[in-house]
């Protein structure tokens, strides 16, 4: 061991044998970190989350477009502009590089939008179902190309269920406050009926408009009030929809949906 001196202690100062250090003492033996090291760490952290981000965004990009055998990691880290070292860096496989990024992006789908407590429905859920039809139509050649997969690579699917999920939870939950408003109000079951027929139709909008045209709402900015009226009829709040009057009687709107 070394002399005693060299850490500026007398014999005085040995216990066992060993030195015994004064706190002032390891104070100064302990390494401080510069404000310019910390700088620099800050600077890689924050170099670090935008690397990932771009790559998250654009492994969405290419696997929307070409598939999960067409998004090979070079492909990604050329459409970042990001080193292919630094992608397995930060996901170590493409495998968990997709399936984060499916799962990022999920979760930046369409906001909520409807209120706590309904006040104009049809105005309400108008604004709902153009929310919805603008994420769908955005998605769609990515949710398409899940579907496509899904047998090979079912966990893309699962990730982008996410966003769907959280709108239909959110839309049954206006759904049943809107029930309250009935006289007659409809079973538990007939309002999620009627919120599935919603979701259904605005899925299949935004999946096959551009393939069958004629089969929706024209023009296409009026198909979000179309659904949302017929959403309310649905429930049997026909004062709600204004001037375009029941479809059928008040009596017999529970019929429209069976439990």
């Amino acid at each position: 061991m070394a002399p005693s001196s060299a850490v500026g202690l007398d014999r005085r100062e040995m216990k066992g044998g060993l030195p015994f250090l004064h706190a002032s003492t390891y104070f100064h033996l302990v390494p401080v970190r510069s404000s310019a090291t910390e700088r620099m760490a800050k600077s890689d952290s924050s170099r670090g989350r935008a690397a990932r981000t771009k790559l998250l965004e654009a492994a969405i990009r290419v696997f929307a477009a070409s598939g999960f055998r067409g998004a090979t990691t070079r492909r990604i880290a050329e459409v970042a502009g990001v080193n292919e070292v630094t992608l397995f860096r930060l996901f170590r496989s493409k495998e968990a590089l997709l399936r984060e990024a499916a799962r990022h992006y999920a979760s930046h789908g369409a906001q909520p939008v409807l209120p706590e407590r309904p006040v104009r429905p049809l105005e309400e859920v108008t604004a709902w179902c153009a929310r919805q039809l603008e994420y769908l139509r955005r998605s769609r050649s990515l949710i398409r190309k899940c579907m496509a997969e899904a047998s090979e690579h079912p966990e893309m699917a699962h990730c982008m269920r996410h966003a769907p999920s959280l709108a239909r939870m959110e839309l049954e939950s206006y759904a049943e406050k809107l029930n309250l408003r009935r006289e007659a109000r409809l079973s538990r079951n007939q309002v999620k009926v009627a919120c599935s027929m919603l979701m259904s139709v605005l899925f299949a909008d935004a999946m096959g408009r551009d393939v069958m045209p004629s089969m929706y709402p024209r023009p296409v900015a009026r198909a979000p009030r179309a659904y949302a009226e017929a959403f309310l009829r649905l429930m049997g709040l026909w004062d709600e929809v204004g001037d375009g009057g029941p479809l059928r009687s008040r009596s017999n709107a529970a019929d429209l949906v069976t439990s």
